[in-house]
């Protein structure tokens, strides 16, 4: 997603690599005149496409925002299957060496005023939704992937705060939770992206909506992993105030 606000151009991450390019031309959008790349986690189909993007930037180095654990070395396992690698495609050392000028934090960091990342969102125990398991490598040892590294844009508008999201792996209630915690009295009015309920069971995926309609969203624009199940279901639950979200959705609000 390309965030334009403030002055400000920001990439929020960069798909796997394949076709960013493409559908930035197709789309009539430059990517060569950035202001900075928010990685919302380090999974390749978010991060895959940054060594692209920045032999398209035309400055010397672009500022890319995200957490530290992103260039963890992370795996994805499947029953039956041997675990098969979903980090970042190329090193740190790599990318910056193409002008990428990281700026990892665990806390939340504003790349201008009125537009600032969650940081480190804090879990709190849920039941797992069955799919792929997230593992961890280190040296020949697997460990479970928590996904610390994931997190979510937040952008200040007079209709309220306006929600980023990549995976939502740390959980949509969770995340929106943690966003009211650091804004106090503020108001979400908006969420768009992506919401990891794809293999979410129904009881579940009922439970999460009923939550998520105590924040009084005036609307929801779900893609990525959300699934066409739960897209189904959020948009029997929020009537029109659930949008289609695709490649070339322009979504517009006052500032």
């Amino acid at each position: 997603m390309l965030l334009e606000a403030r002055g400000q151009r920001i990439l929020i991450d960069t798909g796997a690599g394949v076709t960013l390019e493409k559908n930035a031309t197709a789309l009539g959008v430059d990517l060569s005149r950035l202001d900075a790349v928010f990685l919302s986690h380090g999974h390749y189909d978010h991060t895959g496409g940054l060594e692209a993007l920045l032999k398209m930037n035309r400055h010397s180095s672009l500022p890319v925002y995200g957490h530290p654990d992103i260039f963890d070395e992370k795996y994805s396992l499947r029953e039956g299957q041997e675990p098969r690698y979903i980090g970042i495609p190329r090193r740190r050392a790599e990318l910056e060496a193409l002008g990428a000028d990281f700026k990892l934090s665990r806390g939340p960091q504003s790349p201008c005023e009125g537009i600032s990342t969650t940081g480190e969102i804090p879990r709190v125990a849920a039941e797992k939704p069955p799919g792929p398991s997230f593992l961890l490598k280190k040296g020949n040892r697997f460990t479970e992937d928590l996904l610390r590294d994931d997190q979510a844009m937040v952008i200040e508008s007079s209709a309220g705060l306006i929600v980023m999201l990549g995976c939502a792996h740390a959980g949509l209630v969770e995340t929106l939770g943690h966003i009211l915690f650091l804004k106090e009295r503020g108001r979400i009015c908006a969420v768009l992206g992506g919401i990891h309920l794809l293999h979410t069971p129904e009881k579940q995926l009922g439970s999460i909506i009923a939550r998520l309609e105590r924040f009084s969203l005036e609307m929801i624009a779900p893609c990525h992993c959300t699934g066409i199940g739960a897209t189904c279901a959020l948009r029997r639950a929020f009537g029109e105030r659930c949008l289609e979200h695709r490649a070339g959705s322009v979504f517009e609000f006052p500032l």
